[in-house]
């Protein structure tokens, strides 16, 4: 969405650059330019009239609900894309301490390393969301067999991962852990 936000930026920018100097050459009566020249000599005519009854039809409160509705519309668009193009990007690395970063596939491949420790977990599927301060958030989703304690299980995997990723100097601010019984049979993973 940036990137469709700023081309708009540019064309309204470069837009308004256009206007401006075509305006400063005809107020400084640079040339034998005169406004009423462009209008003609652009075949705006029948734009400008219909600009002008628009506008007039505006200020009048003579308009339908349709043109009510497109106007909210185009306001509501300038909003929602002003918006999202002020909001800040949410980083790719995950902050670890004082100017150091990983990549967030690094702390996933260490927290599947920590959470496939456990021998009743059959495979884990770990997603990372980077933040601004030091941390990250931490998804596991793990697999056991079906009739396991998953209770104890997911605590044993939530402290395995915090476990083994403070001892690799990775920050977690926020982790998350799903036990899920699956068959042996449908894992990626061999059966331990």
């Amino acid at each position: 969405m940036r990137i469709f936000n700023r081309i708009v930026v540019i064309l309204l920018l470069a837009g308004l650059f256009v206007l401006g100097v075509v305006t400063l050459v005809y107020a400084l009566d640079i040339g034998a330019y005169r406004l009423e020249d462009l209008v003609r000599n652009l075949r705006l005519d029948y734009f400008y009239g219909w600009l002008r009854t628009y506008v007039e039809n505006v200020e009048s409160g003579n308009i339908d609900a349709f043109n009510i509705i497109v106007l909210g519309l185009i306001a509501l668009l300038g909003l929602v894309l002003l918006v999202l193009e002020l909001k800040p990007r949410t980083p790719r690395r995950v902050r670890m301490q004082s100017g150091t970063y990983a990549t967030r596939s690094a702390v996933e491949d260490e927290a599947v390393t920590a959470a496939e420790r456990e021998p009743e977990v059959l495979e884990s599927n770990v997603r990372v969301k980077a933040q601004r301060r030091p941390g990250a958030k931490v998804s596991v989703r793990a697999s056991v067999r079906p009739g396991e304690d998953t209770q104890s299980l997911q605590s044993k995997v939530r402290d395995g991962v915090q476990q083994h990723l403070a001892e690799v100097g990775i920050p977690v601010s926020n982790l998350k852990v799903q036990i899920f019984e699956s068959d042996p049979r449908e894992t990626k993973t061999r059966v331990k």
